[in-house]
């Protein structure tokens, strides 16, 4: 999980978007395969917060959001 704090800057929370990780519970069928493959035995695991392809859902979303508000803003 992450946590973005209110004195987080900016390229602190984008640095917490993509380093996040989660821990995830493996079933037998997966910890079988990390216990051959890793000699781990665990069950969880941690994994990223976000895919590569989620990180772009992100980056999409923000940049419609910022196109949409940058006139109002230079109003201000």
């Amino acid at each position: 999980m992450i946590q973005i704090n209110d004195s987080d800057q900016p390229i602190e929370v984008a640095q917490k978007i993509v380093t996040g990780t989660k821990t995830v519970k493996l079933n037998s069928v997966q910890r079988a395969l990390r216990g051959v493959i890793v000699n781990d035995n665990s069950e969880e695991c941690e994994l990223d917060m976000f895919s590569l392809e989620e990180i772009k859902e992100i980056i999409d979303y923000l940049t419609i959001y910022y196109e949409a508000h940058k006139e109002g803003e230079a109003d201000g």
